[in-house]
């Protein structure tokens, strides 16, 4: 009569625990040689061992149980098993590539809590196409786009403002001069002047990061921005949107991909 092992002594040859084994039986993966019928034990023949050594390796690999099954059981041809295990590979390259991004993300984080006293946190938003008023101007200085405010807002009737307001920078300035253009968006339509514009701000997905009114508070939050946008590879997509909250500013860049 042929050698067969019981469930115990086959899990413990075959490195892996009866209760795998009772669970590869349930789900047709490794079916028993045979199964006494007084007392429902499971008996496993020697060559069962590779079969089973064929399960652990595939699945070390990272492959589905399913996709295992379908190989072992005749309908995965060899080229079905290489198939199976390139796009494996892929997978496997895709995670690892996931992985160093955001290990460089953390080193980011951690390079600015070393250099910054009040790190910036930058998120990412998406915004919807706004209907604004606004007035576009070159200044010599930042505070010089107030009175450009200053006259849109006094210009446009009462009830036509809506909640959002702010500033386009078209050219800020390390880029040598200041191109601003100071903007509104509207609840209602409003008449025709020569003085301010009526167009829409495009749907936009910015990262913003959240500063105070003053430049030095700006500053770090366009910095912070910077950093962020760098270290994932993009680009600016469209003037920076400056955003009034009451006493902060929300900062946003409009994003594309490198």
């Amino acid at each position: 009569m042929a050698t067969q092992y019981r469930i115990g002594e086959f899990a413990y040859l075959g490195g892996v625990s009866a209760k795998t084994l009772r669970f590869y039986d349930e789900i047709g993966l490794l079916r028993p040689a045979s199964v006494d019928a007084r007392t429902g034990y499971r008996q496993y023949r020697p060559e069962q061992l590779e079969e089973l050594a064929s399960i652990v390796s595939l699945k070390s690999l990272g492959l589905p149980l399913a996709d295992v099954r379908s190989q072992l059981n005749g309908a995965g041809s060899r080229k079905g098993r290489r198939d199976l295990l390139c796009e494996l590979k892929r997978s496997i390259e895709q995670s690892i590539h996931r992985a160093t991004r955001s290990l460089q993300y953390v080193d980011a984080a951690l390079e600015e809590l070393d250099v910054s006293k009040r790190p910036i946190s930058v998120v990412v938003k998406n915004r919807p196409a706004t209907v604004i008023a606004s007035v576009r101007a070159k200044v010599k200085k930042y505070t010089d786009i107030l009175r450009f405010e200053q006259e849109l807002m006094n210009d446009l009737p009462a009830r036509s403002i809506g909640d959002l307001r702010g500033v386009l920078w078209h050219r800020c300035a390390d880029s040598g001069s200041l191109d601003g253009e100071p903007f509104v968006s509207l609840k209602h339509a409003v008449p025709f002047r020569s003085f301010y514009d009526v167009k829409q701000l495009p749907a936009a997905t910015v990262a913003c990061a959240y500063s105070g009114l003053d430049d030095d508070s700006s500053e770090q939050g366009y910095n912070a921005i910077r950093k962020w946008m760098n270290v994932r590879g993009y680009q600016l997509a469209g003037p920076k949107r400056e955003i009034y909250l009451d006493q902060m500013l929300e900062i946003q860049f409009p994003l594309k991909s490198a």
